[in-house]
C-alpha cells in the first residue's frame, strides 16, 4: 500500500496534467457538437378544455332558480306560529282586522279581571276608548301603518326576526313591537342569536336569556343587543295565558 502511495506521489503532477487535458478535450467536443439551439415552448401555453357538443354552456339563461329561493333576508318580524298561507309576494306582516278586534277584546277582559269587579262595564269601556285613541296617536307619531290593514298571506322567505309565543300576537297587532336589532353591531357581525323570553299576561317581557344551543355565530355585541331588544318587545294581553309564558325570539344579524 505504501508503495502505491509513493508511486502516486511521484507521478502526481503527470496525473493532474493528463486529467486536465481529458476535461478540456471533453468540454470542447461537447460544445462544438451543438451548432443550433432548439427553444422549448412552455407546456401550458395555449392549453384549453374541450367542451363536448352535448354539454350545456353555463349562461345566466341556462340557470334555473327555484321559485321559493330568496338570497336576501327581509328586515321584518314574523310569528313562527302564524297559520296563514305563505308566499314571497302579496304578503302582509300583520293579520286581518278580526285579529285586531280580538286583541282589544282580550285587553278589555283582562282589565275587567284586574279590576276585580270594582269598575263598571261603562267605566272600562271609556278607558278602552281612551286607550284606543292613544294607541292611534302613538302609531301616527311613529309613522307606523295601522295594524288593521293586514291580509291573509304571510311572507315565506327569510326574515331578520322570527318569534314564537303560543296564541299571542304583537302589541296592537303591530310587528314593530317585536324590535329588530339586526343592523346594530356594525361590520363583520353576521349570525343568528336566539333568546328565551318570559312574558306576563299584560304582554310585557319580564326576562330574556341567551340560548347558545339555538344560536349560531353570535358575538358579544350580538348577544347583548338581542337580549336588550327582546326585553323591549311587547305582546298582546291574554287572560288565558300562564302567569309567565315562555317563548323564543331568533334574531338574524347582518354585517353593514
Amino acid at each position: 500500500m505504501n508503495n502505491f502511495l509513493d508511486l502516486v506521489d511521484k507521478y502526481k503532477f503527470g496525473l493532474i496534467a493528463t486529467l486536465s487535458v481529458y476535461i478540456i478535450l471533453f468540454s470542447y467536443l461537447q460544445i462544438s457538437s451543438y451548432q443550433q439551439s432548439f427553444p422549448i415552448e412552455p407546456f401550458h401555453e395555449g392549453s384549453h378544455v374541450e367542451i363536448p357538443e352535448n354539454d350545456i354552456e353555463l349562461k345566466p339563461e341556462n340557470i334555473r332558480v327555484p321559485s321559493d329561493y330568496n338570497a336576501g333576508v327581509k328586515s321584518m318580524a314574523r310569528d313562527v306560529n302564524d297559520e296563514r298561507t305563505r308566499a314571497l309576494d302579496g304578503y302582509s306582516e300583520n293579520k286581518t282586522i278580526a285579529d285586531v278586534e280580538a286583541h282589544y277584546k282580550a285587553l278589555e277582559a283582562q282589565m275587567y279581571e284586574d279590576a276585580g269587579g270594582s269598575k263598571t262595564r261603562d267605566e272600562i269601556k271609556k278607558e278602552m276608548d281612551a286607550r284606543k285613541k292613544m294607541d292611534a296617536i302613538q302609531a301616527a307619531n311613529k309613522k307606523l301603518e295601522p295594524a288593521k290593514v293586514g291580509g291573509d298571506v304571510a311572507y315565506s322567505g327569510n326574515v331578520m326576526v322570527d318569534w314564537s309565543l303560543a296564541k299571542r300576537s304583537p302589541h296592537q297587532q303591530n310587528n314593530w313591537y317585536v324590535r329588530n336589532p339586526g343592523y346594530t353591531c356594525g361590520h363583520g357581525s353576521s349570525g343568528v342569536v336566539t333568546v328565551v323570553i318570559k312574558v306576563n299576561r299584560k304582554g310585557n317581557v319580564t326576562s330574556a336569556e341567551y340560548d347558545a344551543s339555538q344560536s349560531q355565530g353570535g358575538n358579544a355585541c350580538m348577544i347583548e343587543q338581542a337580549v336588550k331588544y327582546a326585553k323591549k318587545s311587547r305582546f298582546s294581553y291574554s287572560t288565558s295565558a300562564s302567569r309567565l309564558q315562555i317563548g323564543r325570539i331568533s334574531y338574524t344579524f347582518i354585517s353593514q
